[in-house]
């Protein structure tokens, strides 16, 4: 067994749960010719310092080395926001990992620039069919086989029974115009604004964009799609209506879900959207409005695609224990070490169909926590990676950021906000030269 090290980095359970293996041996297979994968293998784990995480991959070791008693495998602690750097890095070097855990952002980068290795016939395909769909198209890049999926985060509603009761609401909207008529009663039951639109750093509006988008693209070839969009026009002037009316707090042009949470945990909004961790420290810090907490699916249309967060596993192109590597990516990655690893981190989904079959996930009970992971799981088979990676994406977030608070304030109509941003992406596509559809 091989020492455990890790190290604890800044940010929430989802992001913080980021994994990578990386090694510097030589050996393969024996030389007898048996098949028997051997050698070393390092496994980059991203801020999970201490219980229950500890325990876990302790295990997980013990147990992949009893399959295959001569390969060796050392876990160690890679922040997560140094991650992708460290992994360029390492392929100028000689010390190059064998398996890294990326996001599919991370992923992509690394692939164009010939990092990663092509796992399209290294991967058996029981074991590609064992993953849900949408995770792990998020693997593909430039048609080929990058990465398999490990874990998933989506994205469920939150909304303050306590609230919804008072103002005689029954059920969460499923469009804009219901987002509207909900929130402007429970504003009048309650006194103060009722919905928050999480925008973090623009992010969540892009995805926000293509479900309301319902499957037509936004962006084609390159070009923007949206400035005639009927569903994203009435979503820009629903919010901005509500803004002005108090509807929405005046907090939302900070936009992080942060602020959503803290005003949630105050009572000082009802309902917004986020993932099965939002709740976590609502229960520690705010127990009262924790025990009143329901979730729902998201506030779209039931036919309407939603986001998930993947994080999965890929191989650099120089690891010296290429079958060992994929060996290992196939087994941290399959149904029962998914399953177990949901369990244990309590907040995200496996990225597998027989895992998401568990009574924990189909049946998890009715606290608050357990109707989110309920909801998450269901949302799931509508779920895929909304917005692909792209070169311009840091242009792409903080263009959409600032004309969405733009036209939140009311400093530009709706009409004015959607065609500005139209031509804001089409200048950053222009530049980049990507011809992205999606």
């Amino acid at each position: 067994m091989k020492k455990l090290t890790k190290t604890l980095a800044a940010g929430t359970m989802a992001a913080a749960l980021t994994m990578s293996l990386g090694a510097c041996s030589s050996s393969t297979k024996e030389a007898s010719g048996s098949g028997e994968i051997s050698g070393k293998v390092t496994m980059w784990t991203a801020s999970l310092k201490g219980e229950p995480f500890d325990t876990y991959f302790k295990k997980l070791e013990k147990n992949f080395e009893k399959l295959h008693p001569k390969v060796d495998v050392v876990i160690q602690d890679i922040p997560q926001d140094q991650m992708e750097q460290k992994v360029l890095t390492s392929l100028t070097g000689s010390d190059t990992p064998d398996v890294v855990n990326l996001n599919p952002h991370y992923m992509s980068n690394i692939a164009a620039q010939g990092g990663l290795l092509d796992l399209s016939d290294m991967v058996k395909d029981d074991v590609k069919k064992s993953y849900v769909d949408g995770p792990f198209n998020s693997g593909m890049y430039d048609g080929k086989l990058y990465a398999l999926p490990w874990y998933l985060t989506t994205t469920v509603s939150w909304y303050n029974s306590a609230s919804f009761d008072k103002a005689g609401v029954k059920e969460l909207p499923q469009d804009t115009a219901g987002l509207y008529e909900t929130a402007k009663k429970v504003k009048e039951a309650t006194g103060k604004p009722s919905y928050y639109p999480v925008v973090n750093d623009g992010n969540t509006i892009m995805e926000k964009m293509v479900s309301l988008a319902k499957g037509e693209p936004i962006v084609k070839d390159g070009k923007a799609q949206f400035e005639n969009n009927q569903a994203i026009l009435d979503y820009f002037a629903a919010t901005q209506k509500m803004y002005k009316e108090g509807i929405i707090p005046q907090e939302a042009a900070e936009g992080s879900l942060n602020t959503g949470q803290q005003l949630y945990m105050s009572g000082n909004i009802a309902f917004l959207e986020g993932g099965v961790t939002f709740l976590g420290p609502v229960e520690s810090g705010a127990p009262a409005v924790y025990k009143e907490s329901k979730a729902g699916q998201p506030l779209e249309k039931e036919d309407a695609p939603v986001n998930v967060a993947v994080m999965n596993f890929a191989v650099p192109a120089k690891t010296k224990n290429k079958e060992a590597a994929v060996e290992l990516a196939e087994y941290v990655t399959n149904a029962e070490n998914q399953l177990e690893f949901a369990k244990t981190a309590g907040t995200v989904l496996p990225a597998t169909k027989k895992s998401l079959e568990d009574k924990y996930f189909s049946n998890p009970g009715d606290s608050p926590k357990a109707t989110g992971m309920l909801e998450a799981s269901k949302s799931l088979e509508r779920a895929k990676v909304l917005v692909p990676p792209t070169e311009n994406s840091a242009d792409l977030r903080s263009s959409t950021k600032d004309i969405f608070v733009k036209n939140l304030q009311g400093k530009l109509t709706p009409e004015e906000a959607v065609k500005e941003l139209a031509s804001e992406w089409n200048k950053s596509f222009e530049k980049s030269g990507e011809k992205v559809t999606f």
